[in-house]
């Protein structure tokens, strides 16, 4: 079957050409694709901490070669793509596009079928680098969390995290306690951080501050209470997890983006507070972005058509609409810390 044959089929229109194209290329798996089924995928997802009643519904959707021979030719092939990057967290693999919405569940939820077989050899891999399997099992189950998140924001079963879980499933990322951390090549733009210093800064500052060195990002999940006493033991436990399993990975600094690191929190908030307390670790570097969606869609899960929908309970989501009300915005920051 031909890549033209699958996009017509399926109705994908021609943003998913150049995907369909590198799909084609990268040919199916040699050993084709084991897709646990039954109560061997049950129990899987639950491993992965995918719930219900989205745990059933995926099971129920397993797709079939021979039923949806359109949708396992991209299946086989994306899987193909997602083993090849194993291993390689600085590689490029993407993209990770959504499948249209008339396809169903088995559109929605393409990704966790993709990632689902894929668990085996990210799990062997793990072992191979002596990664405990708590470290492994807890990385993994974000796919769980972010299915999790899909159904509070839609309804339904499903799942778009795929550009975010590719990085657990080739083994970029890991979740060390409360935090989670990537390695990456220091640049700007998307890939991160959002905002670095001026070349002349940036000299001054000298080596691990350079484009192109590594760093580590840190990432924070939706995962309970941001506790001074929770960061220290994450940042802890990954200097040495990085140490001991990526010897050869030198870093000189640890970066982060997100709006927690708008200092305009601290106007609202005690200095007491989680939040600011963690803010402080940071050395933050000039340049913001405004992002009241992400802001809406982190504290409130939605973002609302109008600001007249949304009750604040807490003295953070009161701060988030006050401040948005007052005609302000809240924003992006990159800050970086050495461990």
């Amino acid at each position: 079957m031909e890549a033209s044959t699958v996009a017509q089929r399926l109705g994908l229109a021609a943003d998913y050409r150049s995907w369909l194209e590198s799909l084609q290329a990268a040919g199916p798996p040699p050993a084709g694709v084991q897709m646990p089924r039954g109560d061997e995928a049950a129990a899987l997802l639950d491993q992965l901490q995918v719930g219900e009643p989205d745990l059933s519904a995926i099971v129920g959707a397993l797709p079939e070669p021979e039923l949806q021979p359109e949708l396992w030719w991209l299946l086989e092939r994306a899987y193909h793509r997602e083993l090849s990057g194993i291993g390689r967290w600085h590689a490029a693999t993407g993209p990770w596009p959504s499948l249209p919405s008339d396809l169903g569940i088995q559109g929605r939820c393409f990704w966790v079928f993709v990632f689902l077989a894929a668990v085996p050899a990210i799990r062997r891999w793990h072992e191979e680098r002596g990664i405990a399997d708590a470290v492994s099992w807890v990385t993994l189950a974000d796919l769980g969390r972010h299915v999790d998140l899909y159904r509070r924001r839609n309804g339904s079963t499903g799942f778009d995290g795929q550009f975010w879980l590719s990085l657990h499933f080739r083994g970029a990322l890991y979740a060390l306690g409360r935090l989670q951390f990537l390695p990456y090549q220091l640049r700007t733009g998307p890939g991160g951080p959002l905002f670095w210093y001026a070349a002349g800064d940036v000299e001054k500052l000298g080596a691990g501050f350079r484009r192109g060195d590594t760093a580590l990002s840190v990432h924070i999940p939706e995962a309970g209470p941001l506790t001074p006493a929770a960061c220290d033991e994450s940042f802890q436990t990954a200097k040495v997890f990085f140490a001991d399993h990526f010897p050869d990975l030198s870093y000189r600094v640890v970066t982060c983006t997100s709006w927690l690191l708008d200092d305009q929190l601290a106007r609202y908030l005690p200095p007491t507070s989680n939040i600011v307390s963690f803010q402080r670790r940071f050395e933050l570097v000039p340049g913001v972005r405004d992002a009241d969606d992400e802001v809406f869609r982190f504290v409130f899960g939605r973002v609302p058509n109008s600001l007249d929908e949304v009750t604040p309970r807490t003295a953070l989501e009161r701060a988030i609409l006050g401040h948005v009300r007052a005609g302000e915005h809240w924003h992006l920051r990159t800050g970086w810390l050495t461990l």
